[in-house]
């Protein structure tokens, strides 16, 4: 199934575009039976974790009636002074989109993953009225955010992320839902040993899953690591 585009607005915030495989009626999902919502890495798009892992998922799942989403993050990054004579397109001005901004030197949101997590999971809400499955995958950035995301969807059935770090101490609540998560071994940029504290918090805590260590992985969303969060989903 072919790939499309279509604008999308959230919340009391600006219009985005969202990846999908293929066309879909936005007031009527009764032709589906599961929707997977992928969230992009910082500084990225949802075209770009739809062709490292969506794409995959189409094939793997195009005998069921799947509905895959990957909008873009809520916050444009502009890669330059938007009046500079340069600047020919959106191309030109963007390098991609953020979820939410943290400096972790000092532990402090700038803004905070609740906005997004609230703006997402209202959209889903609003588009789930026949009440399907979501399974909800998040990618670097993503990954920390869909946990929060899936405490405010209705009808959760697992949340995924992808080298990432779950910030259990943030969760008040115990997830209901399972949550696995997958981390390349060689990744730089996640603390990769915290990760899977965090995790192992979790479990303690009773949530249902496992952590998959990916063995010469780096942080990339890398065919390798596609593949293990595939093995997951036909579990």
């Amino acid at each position: 199934m072919n790939s499309e585009s279509k604008k999308i607005t959230f919340e009391g915030l600006h219009q985005s575009i969202v990846q999908s495989n293929g066309a879909f009626n936005e007031s009527d999902l009764s032709s589906y039976e599961e929707i997977f919502l992928l969230l992009h890495g910082y500084s990225e798009e949802g075209k770009k974790i739809y062709k490292r892992l969506g794409r995959k998922m189409a094939e793997e799942f195009k005998a069921r009636k799947v509905l895959i989403l990957a909008p873009n993050g809520l916050y444009p990054m502009p890669r330059a002074f938007p009046l500079d004579k340069e600047i020919e397109g959106v191309e030109d001005l963007l390098q991609g989109f953020a979820w939410y901004f943290y400096h972790p030197g000092s532990n402090t949101f700038l803004i905070d993953y609740k906005i997004p997590a609230i703006s997402l999971s209202s959209w889903i809400n609003k588009l789930n009225r026949p009440n399907l499955p979501v399974t909800i995958i998040g990618y670097s950035q993503g990954g920390y955010l869909a946990p929060f995301v899936a405490f405010e969807t209705k009808s959760v059935k697992r949340v995924i992320g992808i080298n990432c770090s779950f910030r259990e101490d943030l969760m008040l609540n115990t997830p209901s839902f399972p949550m696995d998560l997958v981390q390349g071994r060689e990744d730089t940029i996640i603390e990769t040993n915290l990760a899977f504290e965090r995790f192992e918090k979790l479990i303690e805590r009773g949530v249902s899953g496992k952590f998959t260590w990916v063995e010469g992985a780096d942080h990339r969303l890398s065919p390798d690591i596609a593949q293990s969060v595939l093995e997951i989903l036909k579990d």
